[in-house]
């Protein structure tokens, strides 16, 4: 049975060539307005091999490349590839700077760096973190912010997309956006004056090593469950006993019962008692 030929690639609504780090790379604007780089002026311009370019951008979910035809001299017309220009940053950061020509590498080196240099600084924004090397965090439970911060921009992207599935709620997604933008300062906040009521770094390694311990036992008697999982697992029990969502959030007020729980799932578990082992006294022991 013979196979139906596929369908031509659409022609841009408009192109032009413009100007790119001393070379000329064809722009195009699709029907519905948005503008596409030619992937080959590209890679000619910055010296990269446009067929191993082609599969890196095709094998990433974030970057979209697009068929044009387009007219490339005389009632000449070729179907290319073009990158979505908003793609184009992405893409600049994967590019390693090694396979980049030399008349254009330091140039090339500049826009690269800048665009790292946003992206640390959107993620110190993000977490509240300090836009500045790890070393000036004095405080480890400081981290806590990452995951709160990452938990709170996942919710922020469900809601964009139940947002846009109407024109009306589209329309709000600017207020929606900055609202939880701001319940997210207000939690990070609220975690800061409840540091005093929340385990203290010593206790929260003891409990760390005690769930990794029972979680490890679990996954050595299931042959089907590996330890990660097992050890994910057993986290879910102490957050569901003692009703939080995270262990971070595990009231210093109950610790002795939080060992004791895990103390007793081990113990139902292996017939072996799980000793209690502060952190002061493996350093004490590591000391020796």
């Amino acid at each position: 049975m013979s196979r139906e030929p596929s369908a031509p690639a659409p022609l841009p609504h408009e192109q032009l060539p413009i100007p790119l780090f001393d070379g000329v790379v064809l722009a195009v604007r699709s029907g519905d307005g948005l503008i596409f780089l030619d992937l080959r002026d590209l890679c000619a311009t910055l010296g990269l091999d446009v067929a191993s370019q082609r599969r890196r951008i095709q094998a990433t979910d974030t970057l979209r490349l697009a068929p044009f035809r387009v007219s490339v001299g005389e009632k000449q017309m070729r179907t290319r590839d073009f990158l979505l220009l908003d793609d184009v940053p992405l893409w600049l950061l994967s590019v390693q700077q090694r396979r980049v020509n030399a008349d254009v590498r330091e140039r090339f080196s500049y826009v690269q760096t800048y665009l790292v240099a946003a992206v640390r600084q959107a993620f110190a924004q993000l977490t509240g973190l300090p836009d500045a090397p790890s070393s000036t965090i004095e405080d480890l439970s400081d981290l806590d912010r990452i995951d709160q911060a990452l938990s709170q921009l996942a919710e922020l992207g469900r809601r964009q997309a139940e947002i846009e599935q109407s024109q009306e709620r589209a329309r709000s997604a600017y207020r929606d956006l900055r609202s939880l933008l701001s319940q997210l300062r207000e939690r990070v906040q609220e975690l800061e004056h409840q540091v005093h009521v929340r385990l203290s770094p010593t206790q929260r390694g003891t409990i760390y090593r005690m769930v990794q311990a029972w979680g490890q036992a679990r996954a050595e008697r299931t042959p089907d469950v590996v330890p990660g999982i097992a050890i994910r697992r057993a986290w879910a029990e102490v957050n569901a006993r003692f009703g939080v969502s995270t262990y971070t959030d595990l009231p210093a007020q109950r610790y002795d019962e939080i060992v004791q729980f895990v103390q007793d799932r081990y113990r139902d578990l292996t017939g072996k008692e799980l000793p209690l082992v502060e952190q002061h006294e493996l350093e004490d022991g590591d000391a020796e």
